[in-house]
């Protein structure tokens, strides 16, 4: 029988972050004990294994996304993880997950902890064949991977251009829209990504370190009519793609890794070539989807060692907040850095 403590550490941030490369960076965070939460009738208690850092996890931590800036510090840190189920509320679901290996998701609760409270609904139980390791980004790349196929397909769309291209999404990306038919026109920064996205199955990819980048992409997009993009990059580059892709394009914006505002969106994309930039965030989207959120899940769940995997290149525990974030922040296109509490 698993004893429940009544207290656990947790990684909290007690100050903004500047930047990821500030000479002072674990100052900005502590190793807490907190208190265990008491569970409600439809909550699980997750003893964390292993999450990992994810690109909304850094612009959450300087106060930019959404509203999770206005909660007041110290505050709670970490989006999704793997770990088993040691408790539950008095539901019938709820219970039929105690002593389950499972993913989930736990904004804002934090998942950077040693325990998490977490809604019953947001666990995805893992298979006997998928490690924590895998099950730990079961959530936010995946289900985001989900949904671009699904915009795309909804569209009538067969090609679709990503930027930032070789990241953890990016790869899962090119997988799972290979499988439904779809093309993705990878964009990269550094001519070592190449190999690593051609090993996943990638088939066009386009590094903006050669001269003439944005013709090879406004050639491969033409050819393949791809009018659905996706950029988590913002910036220059994304009226840079937007002016590449063809007529009639939407480019869907879903990150900020510039640290910049949408720039260089020209007059002439908009208004003679009826292209468009939209926001996406994955929240909005699953709220939309309802019901068929269960339709997602059970894309992702089986294949979280396959179309889904995610490889964990390096692990921290909680004190090496500053240590990990770093690696994290300079490293986005190599594989996941994750947080493991038990460690």
């Amino acid at each position: 029988m698993t004893t429940i403590p009544t207290t656990a550490r947790a990684l909290m941030l007690v100050d903004r972050i500047k930047s990821f490369d500030q000479p002072d960076l674990a100052s900005c965070f502590e190793v807490q004990q907190v208190d265990i939460p008491t569970l409600s009738a439809d909550q699980v208690l997750i003893k964390v294994e292993c999450s990992p850092i994810n690109p909304s996890n850094l612009v959450q931590l300087q106060g930019h996304y959404d509203n999770f800036g206005k909660y007041p510090l110290p505050q709670a840190t970490g989006g999704e993880g793997s770990g088993t189920v040691v408790a539950a509320g008095e539901s019938e679901f709820a219970q039929s997950l105690v002593g389950k290996r499972v993913g989930s998701v736990a904004q804002p609760s934090g998942m950077w902890a040693e325990y998490v409270a977490v809604p019953a609904v947001s666990c995805i139980p893992l298979t006997d064949e998928t490690t924590f390791e895998d099950g730990a980004s079961c959530f936010v790349n995946p289900l985001t991977v989900v949904a671009f196929v699904e915009t795309a397909i909804a569209k009538g769309v067969k090609a679709i251009v990503h930027n930032a291209g070789a990241s953890a999404l990016g790869k899962m990306l090119v997988r799972h829209a290979k499988d439904n038919g779809i093309d993705v026109i990878a964009v990269v920064r550094r001519q070592e990504n190449v190999d690593t996205l051609k090993g996943v199955g990638a088939e066009y990819i386009v590094t903006t370190s050669d001269a003439d980048w944005h013709e090879q992409l406004k050639e491969i997009a033409s050819e393949l009519n791809a009018t659905i993009g996706f950029d988590p990059v913002a910036g220059p580059m994304t009226g840079a793609i937007l002016s590449a892709m063809p007529p009639n394009s939407e480019l869907f914006v879903y990150g900020e890794l510039s640290g910049k505002g949408v720039s260089g969106v020209t007059t002439r994309d908009l208004t003679f070539l009826n292209k468009r930039v939209s926001g996406f965030w994955l929240t909005t989207y699953l709220r939309h989807r309802g019901a068929g959120i269960a339709e997602m899940v059970g894309k992702v769940a089986p294949a979280l060692t396959t179309t889904f995997r995610t490889k964990i290149r390096v692990s921290y525990t909680l004190e090496e907040a500053a240590a990990a974030l770093q690696d994290y922040s300079q490293n986005m296109s190599k594989d996941k850095v994750a947080f493991k509490p038990f460690q």
